[in-house]
């Protein structure tokens, strides 16, 4: 006899269908969310796919807006665009490993048992392709910073966190 049927009490045949599919979503959304996180440059986290040359595009053009407010010459404005365009060439196949990402979760979630050591793979992978990320984006940084003068380095410091107040 079905527990959820009794005289007093309908079948409800439909909640535990409907617990279960809510349980996929969660996961899923999860997995995917973990998959988009190691799928984006750190500098690019607002675009995707096609996007990434207009993400260039734009954060070149506050770059170089940021570097003619401070006084930066041509030659240290040419050294810091290189240091940009260098960061995102390394990420220039992320798009590719984000779809790898997905495939591997979603063959790991949907087979006949979930493939627990395939997920944590994965959440693995994506973890050390974060990190890799992070270190990169910090060794940019310095060298970045290495290009400007003490005095330039304070005035982008006033003009970030002037910025960063404005938006508040």
């Amino acid at each position: 006899m079905d527990t959820l049927e009794t005289p007093n009490r309908p079948a409800r045949r439909w909640v535990k269908p409907a617990l279960l599919g809510l349980a996929a979503v969660v996961v899923v959304g999860g997995a995917l969310g973990m998959a988009h996180a190691a799928g984006v440059a750190p500098m690019m986290a607002f675009c995707r796919g096609g996007h990434a040359a207009m993400a260039h595009d734009f954060i070149e053009f506050r770059v170089g807006k940021a570097l003619k407010q401070i006084g930066a010459s041509d030659a240290q404005q040419q050294q810091v665009m290189a240091i940009l365009d260098a960061q995102f060439a390394k990420h220039q196949g992320m798009a590719a490993a984000h779809r790898q990402i997905h495939q591997q979760l979603l063959a790991a979630l949907t087979g006949p048992t979930v493939d627990r050591a395939a997920i944590e793979a994965v959440r693995a992978d994506v973890v050390s392709r974060i990190d890799q990320g992070s270190k990169d984006l910090a060794q940019a940084l310095g060298d970045a910073a290495n290009v400007l003068t003490p005095a330039q380095r304070a005035q982008l410091a006033t003009l970030v966190q002037q910025h960063a107040e404005h938006i508040q």
